[in-house]
């Protein structure tokens, strides 16, 4: 979830999203409570100790009846309370050990006032708030305090692969001209032809983001069934109660064993940490689609060797879009021109 302007906040409060496991509201920092540092730290480190999220501070919620809220209003922070900096220092000195990769977005309302939203990142090991020396962890919109189990186990993420996935929506606009045959403008009078295609692609990747080697990777990745090209789609892997189209994939390669192109047994490439896999692609059919960001997100399950699942959801408008243009001439009479190439 990616929000960076006045609109995305407006967007939730007009849509009534409920706090849940990964977003949090709240309304001011409140430097007039003598614990609020304290209730600072415990906020973001519960955040990280279960699956991550975003805290947004500077939206008032309202009570919707048994324990549900939803966002009521913004309520813009003053510059006076606090700066992105400082934000950042009360994190680094009050939780232990520190959150690494922890983004804090400022949002400006006015000159004097703004918000702040908090990308929290699920942490590869158990963090304590230093202030009040306890463990906590966020479930659905509630803080509780960890109990003993589930401080070891999340300690142990340390000794387990991290793995996650990148994507990018590529999108590329071929603007093609046609020339007919000179004997054909001849008799028939042919004017060139001028059409554009649109092509549409989802690359992904691998990529180790915690600090154990993956031996073994699988995955499933979940794309809205409407835009599958139809001859790709696998009866198997259709999902109609979802309305969604399963991809399964893994970290197999087979290596290239004579300079015939053939190749030996497929075999599991580790991937290590800090390191990006290959790019693979996805064809997807967008014909008729005006707006791509409307339809249901994507989403992916992963399993790396003795880790616990992984699973998260992607909105089409949080993934990175690549555009591109192109320009092609068919010239039907250049002895060199190959039409086949371009059907």
């Amino acid at each position: 979830m990616k929000i960076r302007t006045i609109d995305d906040l407006q967007s939730l409060i007009d849509n009534e999203i409920e706090e849940s496991t990964v977003l949090d509201y709240k309304s001011t920092i409140d430097k007039n409570k003598p614990n609020w540092k304290e209730e600072l730290a415990k906020d973001v480190s519960a955040m990280a100790n279960a699956n991550g999220g975003v805290i947004i501070y500077g939206i008032m919620e309202k009570a919707v009846g048994k324990g549900h809220s939803v966002p009521e209003k913004l309520t813009p922070i003053s510059n006076t309370l606090m700066s992105k900096d400082s934000f950042s220092q009360l994190l680094s000195s009050n939780i232990q050990p520190v959150i690494e990769n922890v983004e804090i977005n400022y949002i400006p309302y006015n000159d004097q006032s703004g918000f702040f939203v908090v990308e929290v990142p699920q942490g590869i090991t158990a963090h304590q708030n230093r202030l009040s020396h306890q463990y906590h962890r966020r479930r659905n919109a509630i803080i509780e305090a960890m109990e003993d189990y589930e401080i070891r186990d999340v300690m142990n993420r340390s000794k387990h692969p991290v793995i996650e996935m990148e994507f990018e929506l590529h999108k590329t606009i071929t603007n093609t001209i046609e020339k007919p045959l000179n004997i054909a403008k001849l008799y028939d009078h042919r004017e060139d032809k001028h059409y554009t295609e649109t092509k549409y692609e989802l690359k992904f990747r691998l990529v180790n983001v915690g600090k154990v080697y993956a031996k073994y990777i699988n995955y499933f990745i979940h794309i809205p069934l409407e835009i599958i090209p139809e001859k790709d789609k696998h009866p198997d892997n259709i999902d109609r109660e979802n309305n969604c189209y399963e991809y399964f994939g893994d970290n197999t390669v087979r290596d290239l064993t004579s300079f015939k192109g053939e190749h030996g047994p497929a075999r599991y490439d580790p991937l290590l940490p800090g390191i990006r896999g290959g790019r693979e692609t996805i064809e997807l059919n967008c014909d008729g689609i005006d707006d791509i960001c409307s339809l249901p997100p994507i989403s992916y399950s992963l399993m790396a060797d003795n880790a616990p699942e992984r699973k998260k959801v992607f909105e089409w408008r949080d993934i990175k879009l690549v555009e591109k243009t192109k320009s092609i001439t068919k010239d039907l009479n250049n002895i060199g021109f190959n039409p086949l190439l371009f059907k």
